[in-house]
């Protein structure tokens, strides 16, 4: 099967979806980590006194890790699907499913990651060979 009859532009914006999830959900546990162990600082600063109990830190990390797992998933079927693109339905099903699973890691990648991944899906899934449009 030669490269004009896979699905490259499902493939290429699928991958993009992935590394924007991954990127975006690891610079969040990053930055959550870093920043909310630090306490409150500013107007909140009264509040430290009321909500000693407030950690965010470990549920961010959770968000994160599964945002860094989803997008990895999300990378690893795009490439499964330029691979093999005879299971292209499945492969953009499991594209659309696991961007919008996403959001509530990371927001969807900013927002960026999630409609790539919805757009990069539905082409793989509609997406057909030059013999199948002939016939």
């Amino acid at each position: 099967m030669s490269s004009y009859q896979k699905p490259v532009v499902a493939f290429i914006l699928s991958l993009l979806s992935g590394i924007f999830i991954v990127l975006s959900s690891a610079i969040m546990c990053l930055w959550w980590s870093w920043w909310w162990p630090m306490g409150w600082s500013g107007m909140m600063h009264e509040m430290e006194e009321h909500m000693p109990w407030w950690n965010f830190s470990g549920i961010t990390n959770i968000m994160g890790i599964s945002g860094i797992i989803f997008g990895i998933i999300i990378i690893v079927v795009a490439i499964l699907l330029y691979i093999n693109p005879k299971q292209h339905e499945l492969y953009g099903a499991l594209i659309i499913i696991f961007s919008v699973i996403s959001i509530i890691s990371c927001m969807g990648g900013m927002g960026i990651g999630l409609l790539l991944g919805i757009v990069g899906g539905i082409l793989a899934v509609l997406w057909k060979t030059e013999e199948m449009k002939r016939a």
